[in-house]
């Protein structure tokens, strides 16, 4: 099975604030006994020309090309009191691949979302959900079984405020878990090797030098671990330091220095250190334009090969750029790029991973419940080898999408 790997701080876009410019501003909820409800019905079809993300020669997935067809109902059931808000969200999305319908999958799944605002000076938020996954370009058993693996995922998130946000100090204590928990797989019904469970978990401190200043003081460790798999896990904690701020009503960032220690559970590897960094701007040069950056240089929470025990870290940098050019048409610019070295238990570079992605979309607001995008997003994947066991893995792939969202 492929599984790519990713910088597990994982590089969102942004931050304290929240700045958005929604393709659908008025959703068409209706209002149920003080519940808010929004059904929404969301169809594509597309085309993607490397379906399993296969590019060496002589394997038979290598390219394969299909048209894809994509259905997602979802709905939202959402109240609210003052600053605090309740919501409950279940979803799904059926997707077909004409030509290699045995990679068809539907993914399915619920998610609570609150955030209670106690007083001023408390204020918590607890994310939690649970589903049916798939991996979508991984195959079982390359071109003998071409499902897309199973999962069923279970996460949860908790985050606790402590000090008025206007405060010269403030506290926040943050825990996340994530579980992945894979079909069983072959004739003999064994457990998947991939099953893994992510723990974190720490605070961040800040203290207000200006108004629209703070410093911030963080430590926090991530834990991976393999159910069925020894010595395969490892843990990082991470000590940080450094600014968050709105130097504008235009632009919020934050920028953090942090140092790394990565601990394998391969008792007979030492513990190693890493340098590197957290960062996030936003930047609103008009009310209709938001431009977003992030960019860290971390591990990743992921094995590449779980039985070698093996692990990335590296420089991960995205930009995106999204602008309303009417009240009803809206663009999206974005590139990614990762730089990452593959490592076995004991910190030697089996090889090099290099990731490039742009994506482009546009959105058209055709009534007041309706939107139609069209959306392009190109990968290329580049690897070299640095020991001759590793196998290089490199693949190219656009993918297409023509789609409607309706607003029930």
């Amino acid at each position: 099975m492929k599984i790519i790997s990713k910088l597990s701080f994982a590089v969102y876009a942004v931050l304290y604030s929240s700045w958005s410019i929604a393709t659908v501003e008025d959703p068409g909820s209706f209002e149920m006994g003080g519940i808010n409800v929004t059904p929404l019905l969301k169809a594509g079809v597309g085309y993607d020309d490397n379906v399993y993300r296969e590019g060496t020669e002589g394997n038979d997935l290598k390219e394969k090309s299909a048209t894809v067809y994509t259905v997602a109902p979802s709905i939202e059931l959402k109240a609210e009191q003052g600053m605090s808000y309740y919501a409950l969200t279940v979803d799904g999305v059926h997707k077909s691949f004409s030509g290699e319908s045995d990679h068809d999958f539907t993914d399915y799944g619920a998610a609570l979302d609150i955030h209670h605002e106690f007083n001023s000076r408390h204020r918590l938020t607890v994310t939690s959900g649970y589903g049916i996954k798939h991996d979508q370009g991984s195959t079982v058993d390359e071109a003998k079984d071409k499902s897309a693996p199973q999962y069923q995922q279970t996460d949860a998130a908790v985050n606790y405020g402590f000090g008025a946000k206007e405060a010269t100090a403030r506290v926040d204590v943050f825990g996340d878990y994530n579980a992945k928990d894979y079909e069983k797989i072959g004739k003999l019904g064994r457990d998947s090797g991939e099953d893994r469970k992510n723990k974190g978990y720490g605070a961040t401190f800040f203290y207000k030098v200006m108004p629209k200043t703070e410093v911030l003081v963080e430590a926090k460790k991530r834990e991976l671990s393999y159910d069925n798999q020894d010595n395969a896990g490892y843990d990082i904690t991470s000590y940080l330091v450094g600014l968050n701020w709105e130097a504008t009503a235009k632009s919020t960032g934050y920028i953090k220095a942090a140092h790394r220690e990565r601990k394998s559970d391969v008792k007979t590897v030492d513990k190693e250190n890493y340098s590197g960094w957290e960062i996030g701007i936003s930047y609103l040069p008009v009310e209709y334009s938001l431009i977003q950056i992030s960019s860290g240089r971390d591990y990743g929470l992921e094995s590449e090969n779980p039985a070698s025990a093996s692990f990335t870290k590296g420089f991960n940098a995205v930009v995106n750029w999204q602008h309303d050019w009417t009240s009803k048409i809206t663009s999206n610019l974005g590139f990614s790029y990762t730089d990452d070295d593959v490592q076995n238990a004991a910190s030697v570079v089996q090889k090099e991973r290099k990731v490039k992605t742009f994506n482009a979309g546009l959105s058209w607001k055709v009534m007041r419940n309706l939107t139609v995008s069209l959306d392009w997003e190109n990968t290329k994947r580049d690897e070299k080898a640095k020991v001759n066991t590793a196998d290089e893995d490199d693949y190219t792939r656009n993918a297409y999408m023509l789609s409607a969202e309706l607003a029930l």
